[in-house]
């Protein structure tokens, strides 16, 4: 399946796709509770997940950004949805799977930059409570709602 947002007031005749990025998250469950990172400095949540590298497949990115925000092995089980945003500067293609745990968490986290100045954590968050943070809560980021209602189409298409 896939779902597009436009962004901005944007149609289909001015998508920019000079600057498109693709990205990869997992939507893992676990004893009733999901598998989030979570930034302290804005207040936001995100599923785990990131940019895919060169020559990666879209799986290996899902693997790969799992275990580097979050230090858990998963197995990807299924691609669920992929959300297109639209914003005048850039286009965000976003792939979202269904994981499995490995194992529990056995690897240190591997922070980018940017994600150690955001002060990223690690959190399992109890389903209806997520749902309810990525329905109405206010974050600190500039795109903080827009983030949060990705994450919501995402996530409830994963279930």
């Amino acid at each position: 399946m896939r779902i597009e947002i436009f962004g901005d007031g944007l149609d289909r005749s001015s998508i920019n796709l000079n600057n498109h990025k693709i990205t990869c998250r997992s939507v893992v469950e676990k004893d009733g509770k999901i598998l989030t990172v979570y930034f302290n400095k804005t207040d936001h949540y995100n599923l785990p997940g990131g940019g895919i590298e060169k020559n990666e497949t879209l799986k290996e990115c899902c693997v790969r950004e799992t275990l580097e925000e979050t230090g858990y092995q998963i197995e990807v089980m299924t691609e669920t949805v992929t959300v297109m945003e639209y914003y005048p500067d850039s286009t965000w293609e976003t792939h979202y799977f269904r994981c499995e745990l490995i194992n529990g968490k056995n690897h240190d986290t591997i922070p980018t930059e940017e994600e150690q100045l955001a002060q990223m954590e690690t959190r399992w968050v109890e389903l209806y409570h997520l749902l309810e943070i990525f329905e109405s809560s206010p974050t600190n980021h500039l795109y903080g709602q827009n983030i949060h209602e990705r994450e919501l189409i995402g996530l409830l298409n994963s279930l």
